[in-house]
């Protein structure tokens, strides 16, 4: 972090556009907090007349309401509590009532369940706030003790874009855990490239409660030659969940958590079966951007438009297959071809097809992380110019949104809710920024292979 500061005061010093550009930034962060702080006010004192009160769609009534994400794990919680189901059997019509974890996660927030609404909504939106600058924090240390000395300066460049990245302000607004599992998945890289064990099971465990996808990382020390600590870490991480099974059992009842767990794992299998997918019949696209969403947009919601979003995902993800496999390989070389700029990268490119894989595709949480390494990494102008061209359109969308708002009125926007201005609901941006982020890691690795690749980084 130390040299992270060091280069935003050098060039906070040395740029004239870098001041305007942070100042701006900042701005936007103060007036953006007071609109988030107006916003929850709105919905915990909904008859006050707060920026107009809530829009007629929404049914709001005159009781205190939490963001919807949060709402959804208190009201888990309270179902746990009467040890009632947590997960919808039916058919699904409202993402809103949508409860998509395991039972330990319902009941970590039953010490929340019976706080007011206003206390449980400033906690998490401290929490939400922390999270996001310990984000920053770690991505600077990571850097920083990798001797990644160009990462860090481009760091504290992009820092401006930290500020304004759509994707946090869109978590503190529904305040979902996108955002808190984003620095799970960052410690657990970094326990990975220091090769701490007993911190490493501890981030997998915590992962597996929230969203799983997000141990992608736990693959990397296999494809980097490290396979005594990738044993290690699986077996601990899967004792670990074993205990946080035993204790949810313990808690709650072994019958009715066994249940629970039953129904977790049907419902995730059924998922994609009983989803509620926007076809050629919706005026747009929505902010589910993956591969399967979009060709059902495209052809409806049919076994062939499945099919060929499972042929679209499987040839995309098959040059992962390919490097991964070159990787696995040469691990078997051992440490004399491990690098941190090369775990990193693979890190990063399992992200990336993790999210590929994935039929529910909402945001790109440690994509800021990612934009900032691949512009410190990439050496030709169009490079980086095609990453920027791609990644600062949907870190601004927050920006694009509050302005449409502002100027429009409560008019702009659609049930959902959808703002009918924003790009995002018609073009798959998401998609887009993991495609080309994507293919520009697979290139680099390819490529990297060689012994002196990491010092032309460093």
């Amino acid at each position: 972090m130390n040299r992270v500061r060091g280069q935003l005061g050098q060039i906070w010093a040395d740029s004239r556009a870098f001041r305007i550009i942070l100042i701006l930034a900042l701005v936007y962060v103060v007036l953006r907090l007071a609109i988030h702080g107006a916003y929850l006010a709105m919905m915990l004192y909904p008859n006050s007349g707060i920026m107009g009160g809530m829009p007629e769609w929404t049914g709001a009534e005159s009781e205190p309401m939490v963001p919807v994400d949060l709402q959804v794990y208190l009201d888990a919680a309270e179902n746990l509590m009467k040890r009632e189901s947590l997960y919808v059997q039916g058919p699904i019509t409202r993402l809103e009532d949508l409860y998509q974890y395991p039972p330990a996660f319902a009941l970590a927030f039953v010490p929340m369940a019976g706080m007011s609404a206003t206390l449980v909504s400033v906690l998490h939106t401290l929490l939400h706030i922390g999270a996001y600058v310990a984000l920053y924090c770690l991505w600077a240390r990571i850097f920083e003790d990798q001797k990644l000395t160009r990462a860090s300066r481009m760091l504290a460049l992009t820092t401006p874009a930290w500020l304004v990245f759509s994707a946090f302000w869109s978590d503190l607004g529904y305040l979902n855990i996108y955002i808190i599992t984003a620095v799970l998945g960052t410690l657990l890289i970094d326990a990975i490239l220091r090769e701490r064990l007993g911190w490493a099971i501890l981030w997998v465990s915590l992962i597996l409660q929230t969203k799983p996808q997000w141990a992608f990382a736990a693959a990397v020390p296999l494809l980097t030659g490290r396979r005594r600590f990738f044993v290690k870490l699986i077996g601990g991480s899967l004792l670990a969940y074993g205990a946080v099974i035993g204790s949810t059992m313990l808690l709650t009842g072994p019958g009715y958590a066994l249940h629970e767990y039953g129904d977790y794992v049907r419902f995730l299998s059924t998922l994609p079966a009983r989803f509620p997918w926007r076809g050629p019949e919706a005026p747009y696209l929505g902010y589910n951007h993956s591969v399967k969403q979009t060709m059902i947009y495209l052809f409806g919601d049919t076994s062939a438009a499945s099919t060929l979003a499972m042929a679209v995902k499987l040839a995309l993800l098959a040059p992962l297959g390919v490097v991964g496999g070159r990787y696995l390989m040469q691990g078997l070389h051992g440490d004399r071809l491990y690098s941190p700029s090369r775990a990193i990268e693979l890190a990063f490119l399992l992200y990336l097809g993790a999210f590929i894989w994935l039929d529910m595709v909402w945001e790109l949480s440690l994509g800021i992380a990612l934009f900032t390494y691949l512009l410190a990494t990439g050496e030709e102008r169009w490079w980086k110019g095609l990453i920027s061209a791609v990644f600062i359109p949907y870190a601004l969308i927050d920006l694009w949104q509050l302005l449409s708002v502002g100027l429009l009125g409560m008019d702009v926007m659609d049930p959902g809710p959808y703002i009918l201005t924003d790009p995002s609901i018609y073009v798959p941006m998401v998609m887009v920024v993991i495609l080309v982020f994507y293919v520009v890691l697979l290139k680099h690795l390819w490529s990297s292979s060689s012994k002196g690749w990491e010092a032309s980084i460093c």
